[in-house]
C-alpha cells in the first residue's frame, strides 16, 4: 500500500475515534473471547481469526487492553501476536450500548516460508493497531461484542478483521473482609509465597508444529497486590525438531478477583535453555537466552491450595519459537 493511502486510511480510523470520544461515559474491567473473518492483503487471502482480551479501566472515558490476537493461516505465513492499546470509550443512545476506538502496537510472530536454504523463519516485529468495537452489555456483567481490527504491518502484511464474541465485566475491586477460605482482605492481597508443579505440552512454531510432552515448577513472590516475581525450570520434551529445557526468571502484573480467589497475570523475562535442535549436516546443542512470555490464571481451592493454568510464548533468535501450555496444582505458604 503507498503512503498517501495508508495515510487516508489512518484518518479516517482518527475521525470514528473522535466522534465516539465526545459520548457518554461508562467503565468496567472486563475480560471477552472474540472470532470471526480475516482478510490479509498479501497474497490476498480469507482466513479465521480469534483472541481474547483484558481490558483495565483508567477512568469513565479511558482504558487500556492487553490482548492476544490470531491472525489464522494464509499461504506461507502463520501470524500471531499481543497488542497493548489505548481505548476512548463512551455509551451511545442506550446505556447499555457502548462504542469504543482502540490504538496501539501488535508485536507479532510469523512463521514463514523460506526460500533460503531453511523451511521456515520465525519473525517477530511491531505494527501499529487500531480497532472499533461496539459492545451490548445484556446484564451487569454478560456483554457481547462485535470488534473491527485493522493491523499495519510495516514489514510485514495488513489485515483486515471482523470478529464477534461474549465477555464478562467484573465488579469494582474489593477490599472489605474476605470470604471463608480465602486468605486476606478481599482483592488487595498480595500472592505471598507459592510454589508450583505443572505437566503439559510443547509445540514448537514452524509450518507443522510438532509437539512433546512437556512439564515444569514454579516459585512465585508477590511484592505488593499487583506486582509478582517467579524462577522457574521448563523441560519442553523432546520434538521432531529440538529438545529444550531451561531456567526463567519473570517479572509479573497480576489482578486478583473474587476475593482473591482467581487471579489473572502476565510475565515476562529471560530464559535460559539447553537447546539441541536440528541444522544443516546434523545437530547443534548449546545454551540459548530467549524471551520468555506467559499468560497466567490461579484459582485457590482452600487458603493454601491452587490450582493454576499457564501459556507460555518462547521468543528464540534462532527460529526456534515454541507454545508451551502447563497446568498444575500450587501451594502458598
Amino acid at each position: 500500500m503507498n503512503k498517501p493511502a495508508r495515510s487516508m486510511r489512518f484518518s479516517r480510523w482518527v475521525l470514528l475515534a473522535g466522534s465516539i470520544a465526545v459520548c457518554q461515559s461508562i467503565h468496567a474491567q472486563e475480560i471477552s473471547a472474540l472470532g470471526g473473518w480475516l482478510r490479509a492483503n498479501v497474497p490476498g487471502e480469507s482466513t479465521y481469526t480469534w483472541g481474547f482480551t483484558y481490558l483495565q479501566p483508567l477512568d469513565a472515558h479511558n482504558a487500556l487492553s492487553y490482548s492476544w490476537i490470531n491472525e489464522g493461516h494464509v499461504r506461507d505465513n502463520h501470524r500471531d501476536g499481543f497488542a497493548l492499546q489505548y481505548w476512548l470509550r463512551g455509551t451511545f443512545a442506550d446505556p447499555r450500548l457502548t462504542l469504543g476506538a482502540g490504538f496501539g502496537g501488535d508485536y507479532y510472530f510469523d512463521t514463514e516460508a523460506s526460500a533460503n536454504g531453511r523451511r521456515y523463519v520465525d519473525a517477530h516485529g511491531l505494527s501499529p493497531i487500531v480497532s472499533l468495537a461496539a459492545t451490548w452489555h445484556a446484564s451487569d456483567h454478560l456483554f457481547y461484542q462485535l470488534r473491527l481490527n485493522e493491523i499495519l504491518g510495516s514489514h510485514s502484511y495488513n489485515t483486515f478483521g471482523a470478529l464477534f464474541g461474549i465477555g464478562y465485566a467484573f465488579d469494582s475491586p474489593k477490599r472489605s473482609a474476605p470470604s471463608p477460605g480465602t486468605r486476606g482482605a478481599g482483592d488487595d492481597v498480595s500472592s505471598g509465597d507459592q510454589i508450583t508443579a505443572m505437566a503439559g505440552w510443547t509445540e514448537v512454531n514452524s509450518l507443522t508444529s510438532p509437539g512433546a510432552a512437556a512439564y515444569g515448577f514454579e516459585y512465585r513472590h508477590g511484592f505488593g497486590p499487583y506486582v509478582d516475581g517467579t524462577v522457574s525450570w521448563i523441560n519442553e520434551g523432546h520434538t521432531a525438531l529440538n529438545t529444550r529445557s531451561g531456567a526463567a526468571a519473570q517479572i509479573w502484573l497480576r489482578r486478583a478477583f473474587f476475593d482473591d480467589r482467581l487471579s489473572l497475570g502476565v510475565g515476562a523475562g529471560p530464559y535460559y535453555a539447553i537447546d539441541t535442535h536440528r541444522v544443516k549436516g546434523g545437530t547443534d546443542t548449546g545454551g540459548k537466552v530467549s524471551v520468555l512470555l506467559t499468560m497466567s490464571a490461579a484459582y485457590n481451592v482452600t487458603r493454601h491450595w491452587f490450582v493454576r493454568a499457564s501459556w507460555n510464548r518462547v521468543m528464540t533468535s534462532y527460529d526456534k519459537d515454541s507454545d508451551i501450555y502447563l497446568g498444575g496444582i500450587g501451594y502458598r505458604f
